[in-house]
């Protein structure tokens, strides 16, 4: 599936919906309207919610308040097939280079804040994601977290060379929706991001953006500044705290391109992976000469736990994404 993004970021305000892939496992029956108001406070209890739900039912998509959450966040964002809401906050004050060569990273490629919400029905919701920050902004981000009921799931750099470094804080909580929508704002709210942020229209990009999507067998969105972002999720049963989760919320391998001259491009993968796909993966892909950016986990009690590694390299978008695939082919990803 390609889903055009008028987006301030790479996956953000959909416009557009053309067929093509498989349709999306997903983790829960969602039932239930999210309630409003409430402080902006989340429940990190793991036993707090616990659905009765199967492995691959489908998650209605109109269970979320949307408009409701983009409005508290500031920013739009795109519901996936499983009825996730992503929401990308960019760090367009920040101006970072990365990778060898070297390449200036534009708005809404790698820098940016990640939320996925997944409704768990009777006006609950699971918040997965992650925040760019900068290192003076990490101790007040974690005090944040504290403060306002957050789960401080990981912390790490995501790729080694970046200028200015960029540290990467990943988090969970488990509440009302508007009121996890609260609670994450508050504590971007100690940050330097550029709030509100708003979709261009109609993104255009020279990438080959459906079959990059054919060849990594995901679904792939054009965002801001040309930037094409392929999501292959995982075809295996993910629990986060207790709970079955959509390989939507943040859990599966996502692909970003970024336009260079000359027909090239940026691509940076972030594999997913149980421990026993990582060296497989890291061998084929150091084999082929990509950067290893890191290895580490972004989640807390998650089973089965799982891997992320980003990696780097430029060269033909197609090529590389062939490359890619071959990683792919070692993990549980879904096939094209």
């Amino acid at each position: 599936m390609i889903v055009l993004c008028s987006s301030g970021t790479t996956r953000r305000g959909a416009v557009g919906r053309f067929c093509g892939a498989v349709t999306l496992l997903a983790g829960l029956v969602v039932g239930g309207g999210a309630a409003g108001g409430g402080t902006a406070t989340a429940s990190t209890a793991d036993s707090a919610f616990r659905p009765n739900i199967g492995a691959h039912t489908r998650i209605a998509t109109d269970r979320l308040p949307v408009k409701k959450i983009e409005k508290i966040l500031q920013a739009d964002g795109h519901v996936s097939g499983s009825g996730v809401l992503e929401v990308d906050i960019d760090r367009t004050d920040l101006h970072v280079t990365g990778g060898q060569p070297r390449v200036r990273f534009k708005d809404g490629f790698q820098i940016q804040h990640e939320l996925f919400f997944q409704s768990l029905g009777h006006g609950k919701a699971i918040l997965n994601g992650d925040l760019a920050l900068k290192p003076q902004e990490i101790q007040p981000v974690i005090d944040a977290f504290i403060a306002h009921g957050i789960t401080f799931q990981a912390q790490h750099q995501h790729l080694y060379d970046l200028r200015p470094m960029v540290w990467f804080l990943h988090f969970r909580a488990i509440g009302n929706p508007l009121r996890l929508a609260g609670a994450i704002r508050a504590v971007i709210g100690v940050t330097s991001t550029p709030l509100p942020q708003h979709s261009p229209p109609n993104p255009q990009t020279p990438l080959p953006t459906r079959k990059l999507a054919k060849i990594l067998g995901g679904d792939a969105t054009v965002g801001e500044n040309g930037i094409v972002t392929v999501t292959v999720p995982r075809t295996d049963r993910i629990r986060l705290g207790g709970v079955v989760v959509s390989p939507d919320l943040g859990v599966s391998t996502s692909v970003q391109f970024q336009p260079l001259p000359g027909g090239k491009a940026a691509v940076v993968p972030d594999f997913s992976m149980t421990s026993n796909e990582t060296q497989p993966v890291i061998t084929v892909m150091r084999r082929k000469h990509w950067q290893v950016g890191c290895l580490y986990n972004q989640e807390t009690a998650e089973h089965p736990q799982l891997f992320f590694s980003h990696m780097f390299r430029v060269g033909d978008p197609v090529a590389l994404a062939v490359q890619v695939r071959e990683g792919l082919d070692r993990t549980a990803a879904r096939h094209p």
